[in-house]
């Protein structure tokens, strides 16, 4: 069934830019320091906590898919005002927007952080701040889209870095992950709880659905994103713990960089500096997408112009990020996140579904 035929042009997507949109928006930075987290409750057996938290994002796809498959045009913020009535739905869609926005903030928040400690130590936050958002606001500001375009090619431009782990597999020491299992089930749950924080991205579905051209693809291009992500994370574990002890995993805050800094190429000193600059293709994916995300809501509450709500962004995401300071708050914000993506992602999305079910709620054209 064609999909958004009443949407804007520039809002339209096929389901190849639907799975590639959430393909590379969970591939922000928790790909970074994913492995030392988990390894961290998991020990040697991180990648098979990562291998298992797959069923997390895949469980919120699935309801995901039978809550807006009984509505037919309706996006999430559609949903909200048609469960819950006028007053309670624009509540909880201004509540979806800012965690949406939250998430572009934190995001971007933890790549400068990063840049900061590995390339330019001594610029101002506010200034790689300044710099970064402006390719965001452009991106998201442009429409779903071109973001869909976007997507695309920076999964191209990136996806040679997944065999440089071929390098520390290669020096790595393969009894680092035996025996298997042996640190017990229990260990292995709480490490793919960790994993939330690298996986959040496909709840973004409950957004982008009305605008996807034909919605019969959207399960399967959803599920081979949502697993493709959890493969590239699992194959990237398995190199950080054979490369590392576990010893040295606990020392090591970016075990993924840290590691390239061993890859050897004649003309090129330090190795991991092109992986950041290249990595920023990600981050502006992930932080325009979220942006676009959390606008799509206000507008649809306020009813507010966009240049104006992109303007209020900008100030509030350069005042935040100078606010937020040092690792350990970064930490703190981003464990908030990684919670409350959590329960949107996996829980909220079977929460509405039971509610449309029991009230026999179905939708036709979004109001």
């Amino acid at each position: 069934m064609a999909a958004g035929g009443s949407a804007e042009p520039h809002k339209r997507i096929n389901s190849i830019q639907l799975m590639f949109l959430l393909h590379t928006v969970p591939v922000g930075v928790g790909i970074l320091g994913l492995v030392r987290f988990v390894a961290d409750r998991s020990g040697h057996d991180a990648s098979l906590a990562i291998l298992f938290s797959g069923l997390y994002p895949q469980i919120g796809i699935l309801f995901s898919w039978l809550l807006l498959k009984r509505f037919d045009s309706f996006g999430v913020y559609d949903v909200h005002r048609k469960l819950f009535g006028r007053l309670i739905g624009s509540l909880l869609s201004i509540l979806f927007a800012g965690y949406c926005l939250f998430a572009s903030v934190m995001t971007l928040r933890t790549f400068v952080e990063l840049v900061n400690t590995w390339l330019f130590p001594m610029t101002p936050v506010w200034v790689l701040t300044i710099l970064f958002l402006m390719p965001i606001l452009y991106a998201s500001y442009a429409g779903l889209q071109l973001l869909g375009r976007y997507a695309t090619a920076a999964f191209f431009l990136t996806i040679w870095i997944l065999f440089l782990n071929y390098f520390p597999i290669s020096d790595g020491t393969f009894s680092h992950l035996l025996p298997l299992g042996s640190t017990g089930l229990s260990s292995i749950l709480q490490g793919s709880m960790l994993s939330a924080l690298s996986l959040l991205g496909t709840e973004l579905l409950l957004v982008f659905y009305p605008y996807v051209v034909y919605k019969k693809d959207v399960l399967p291009a959803a599920s081979i994103a949502s697993w493709s992500v959890v493969l590239l994370y699992t194959l990237t574990s398995v190199a950080t713990l054979m490369f590392f002890s576990q010893e040295q995993l606990k020392k090591t805050i970016w075990p993924l960089l840290t590691m390239f800094k061993h890859v050897q190429i004649p003309f090129i000193e330090r190795f991991e500096t092109i992986i950041i600059a290249v990595w920023l293709l990600q981050i502006v994916n992930t932080c325009s997408t979220y942006l676009w995300a959390g606008m799509e809501g206000v507008e649809k509450v306020f009813r507010f112009r966009p240049k104006y709500l992109y303007l209020v962004f900008f100030a509030a995401a350069l005042y935040l990020s100078t606010q937020i300071t040092g690792r350990i708050e970064i930490n703190f914000y981003l464990n908030i996140l990684s919670k409350t993506g959590m329960a949107i992602m996996v829980v909220f999305p079977a929460f509405l579904w039971l509610l449309a079910v029991i009230f026999r709620k179905k939708g036709g054209a979004a109001p």
